[in-house]
């Protein structure tokens, strides 16, 4: 038998104790995603564990990429039902796998050396034991909330029957939560920190006795923290917080928790596939995912500073709008930052804040904005006739900073994404 295999993203390696070593290392890329190298070498290497079960000891799971997973494999932008659809068939071997990874019988311990978000971090609550690292940087969320959607690779199941009914829907998987590792030490979402997460991992999975291994609530007696019955208050609660906006996500983080409580795992599973499957086709979601996109393309901008250190035309508004997305991606708090007449100074940032670049003129957009709002209807108008009147703005920044700088609805994708122009 090879110690050491390779399948598409994963590589596998036996000690001589039987601890097999699982590390994610998607080829050619930065990050680890959920793509199809993920799924056929995460199978290939179940395969062989399955196989050689009688060897083996137990698994730690692990990335050779900063980040753990980043989450799945797909760039958000104008999403038809098909590419919804595709997405959603993403999510049946992200549960099934982490189901396997979960039942073999064997101890198993994730060791996030970086960050988790989404499917990455449901990956994780599937195994065993997780350590994080002691970086106060890295971040882990359940934040598919954000996007309209749900955790729906088993994540949503496992924190209730990890944390109960009440805390799922109010203060992890609901709202979205971002995260660092000392509020996930604190919350239970990480069971250690440590410098090197493989090595404490590795010496978890030999610290546990030998014999058959399972989830600590699949063992005799567990009880569900708060109980299977829905918790008092907790729908009125999301029926607060749901008012005024079309989207269901939190809506159905409740369903999905209270319903899977008290059912048989398979069947919990089925319950959360469906609600996903529901969200996914919601109106509201390719918005979503469009904001998400221009998040992330706005976050990992390259960052160069006039030399000088100065910064022309600087206009700073708060972030008004609380979006779990915009914690995974800026600090927490960072504001809104216009520079304005910039347009010799490619890629231009402003540290600690999110940045939008405008190229001509000295139009505030952030402030043209919030003149013209609140109504979204007279806000895109004026969002339309600042770019007649020749603003030029990049349009990922300008989407963002109308949603967490001027309270323009976040389901709409942002202002120029729902009809402001380009």
């Amino acid at each position: 038998m090879t110690d050491v295999q390779q399948s598409g993203s994963a590589r596998w390696s036996w000690d001589a104790d039987g601890v097999v070593t699982v590390t994610l290392d998607d080829p050619g890329r930065t990050a680890n995603m959920l793509n199809r190298r993920h799924y056929d070498g995460l199978g290939a290497c179940l395969d062989d564990l399955t196989r050689h079960l009688g060897r083996l000891r137990g698994v730690v799971l692990t990335s050779a990429k900063r980040s753990f997973i980043a989450g799945p494999d797909f760039v958000p932008g104008e999403i038809t039902p098909d590419e919804a659809a595709a997405t959603y068939e993403l999510l049946t071997p992200l549960r099934d796998q982490a189901r396997r990874l979960e039942t073999l019988g064997r101890p198993v311990a994730a060791a996030l050396n970086g960050s988790a978000l989404g499917g990455g971090f449901e990956l994780a609550l599937a195994c065993h034991y997780r350590v994080g690292a002691n970086n106060p940087s890295v971040v882990w969320a359940l934040a598919e909330t954000g996007m309209g959607i749900l955790p729906a690779g088993g994540g949503t199941v496992r924190a209730t029957r990890m944390f109960g009914i009440a805390a799922t829907v109010l203060e992890i998987v609901g709202p979205g939560t971002v995260y660092h590792p000392a509020q996930a030490l604190a919350a239970g979402l990480v069971d250690e920190l440590a410098d090197d997460t493989v090595a404490a991992a590795r010496a978890w999975v030999r610290a546990q006795p030998a014999g058959h291994f399972v989830q600590r609530w699949e063992r005799p007696g567990y009880a569900l923290p708060g109980g299977t019955a829905e918790p008092p208050g907790v729908a009125e609660e999301v029926h607060r917080r749901s008012q005024g906006s079309p989207v269901r996500a939190l809506a159905a983080v409740h369903e999905v928790a209270v319903r899977s409580a008290a059912a048989p795992l398979d069947e919990a599973f089925d319950i959360e596939t469906a609600a996903c499957r529901a969200l996914l086709s919601a109106p509201e979601f390719p918005g979503l995912a469009h904001l998400f996109s221009a998040m992330r393309a706005l976050a990992t901008a390259p960052t160069r500073l006039p030399a000088d250190g100065t910064r022309t035309g600087v206009r700073e508004f708060p972030q008004i709008v609380d979006n779990p997305l915009a914690a995974v991606f800026f600090a927490p708090g960072a504001p809104i930052v216009e520079i304005t007449d910039a347009g010799h100074i490619p890629g231009v940032r402003a540290k600690g804040g999110i940045p939008v670049l405008i190229h001509a003129g000295h139009v505030s957009f952030v402030q043209t904005l919030l003149d013209a709002g609140p109504d979204p209807a007279d806000m895109a108008a004026a969002a339309r006739r600042a770019l007649d009147n020749g603003l030029r703005i990049d349009p990922a920044g300008a989407d963002v900073a109308s949603v967490l700088g001027a309270g323009f609805p976040a389901w709409t994708g942002g202002v120029l994404h729902a009809g402001g122009g380009r």
